[in-house]
């Protein structure tokens, strides 16, 4: 009889320092075909469910008994061949569970409920739903997430992205969305938001002061659109901190004067195979004037551009301060690098 009460009294501590530890998985055959790994480090749990094979299937798995309700990462990764196919996220699908990080990748889902990480609302950090058929996401209950600092939609169907209200938002990426709509007020309220990507959305024209609102913003993406003018304020910034802004391989063939304000004389400005055919003056100095005054880092890379380098290109090819802010790649119609043009020929030919 003692051996019996040594044997359940050895079991019944070795359960409660199971439990001690922090998290407990559930019994395997209730959650199949996902699968619970429990970090042996961090004692923290990950959930991955991608071999689920429907909706309803996802949604009893979690009407089975979760001892432990707080994981570190939800994962649902199929393959570019094979895709998870899940088409919907309905509200109350994930039951009492919530996420830290949810990574959903190559799934055909094309919408989710507006309150299907509600559980997550004060522990999710980062969110990745991505390469899937996603056409909205429901971005205005973003500022009930506390703590989200990663928000990742890119290579879905999305065809508008509603305003953006987050206090927390550090990095947002939307790119290759390729029929992507918004309003000039994109940026509500992101006073956190440190980089961001729209590249590859069929982007026409950035709204004037679209990121006037963004006071920390560092870094933009935008290459790949369809963007054929930069008008005045289009790059307009409030942080003083911008870094980079990437408009490579689009058809801009004209920038307004003032056309970008607001950042650091460290910014790189990349505005790489465009069809822009002249460097007005009016245009250009100021911004090469700044970051010569500023003794700044940054650079203005112009490569691939079919560049008319006629006497309306002499005030940069004479003045090496300015040019010395233009990257060497830069160069005219004929091949010719705008570095290597004679400033001699130019000081002799033009007024």
């Amino acid at each position: 009889m003692w051996k019996h009460i040594s044997c359940l009294s050895f079991v019944i501590l070795n359960f409660q320092a199971f439990r001690a530890d922090g998290q407990m998985c559930p019994v395997a055959d209730d959650i199949a075909p996902c699968h619970c790994l429990k970090d042996a480090v961090t004692k923290k749990l990950d959930l991955d469910c991608s071999n689920v094979l429907d909706s309803w299937q996802l949604e009893r798995i979690f009407q089975a008994s979760f001892p432990s309700h707080a994981f570190r990462e939800f994962t649902m990764a199929g393959t570019e061949d094979h895709r998870v196919p899940i088409v919907y996220l309905a509200d109350g699908v994930f039951g009492n569970l919530s996420f830290a990080s949810v990574v959903i990748k190559y799934t055909n889902i094309s919408h989710v409920g507006e309150k299907v990480f509600e559980k997550s609302y004060d522990t999710l950090e980062s969110l990745t739903l991505s390469y899937s058929d996603l056409q909205v996401y429901p971005a205005t209950n973003l500022r009930y997430f506390s703590k989200l600092s990663l928000l990742d939609l890119s290579y879905n169907k999305m065809v508008f992205l509603q305003d953006i209200y987050s206090l927390s938002l550090q990095i947002l990426n939307v790119e290759r969305n390729e029929h992507l709509a918004f309003s000039d007020k994109l940026l509500t309220v992101v006073p956190s938001l440190l980089e961001m990507s729209l590249a590859s959305c069929g982007i026409e024209s950035i709204p004037p002061g679209l990121f006037s609102s963004a006071e920390v913003l560092s870094n933009v993406n935008m290459e790949g659109n369809k963007l054929t003018h930069l008008e005045g304020n289009a790059l307009a910034f409030s942080s003083n901190a911008v870094l980079e802004i990437i408009l490579s391989d689009n058809e801009i063939s004209r920038a307004d004067k003032d056309f970008i304000s607001g950042t650091s004389a460290s910014v790189n400005l990349v505005l790489m195979n465009n069809k822009l055919e002249e460097l007005s003056e009016a245009v250009w100095r100021p911004i090469l004037q700044y970051l010569v005054d500023e003794k700044g880092s940054g650079f203005v890379t112009l490569d691939g551009n079919p560049f008319f380098c006629g006497c309306k290109i002499a005030w940069l090819v004479t003045s090496p301060a300015l040019l010395n802010y233009i990257a060497r790649g830069a160069a005219c119609e004929d091949g010719s690098l705008i570095h290597d043009l004679n400033p001699e020929y130019f000081l002799d030919h033009c007024d």
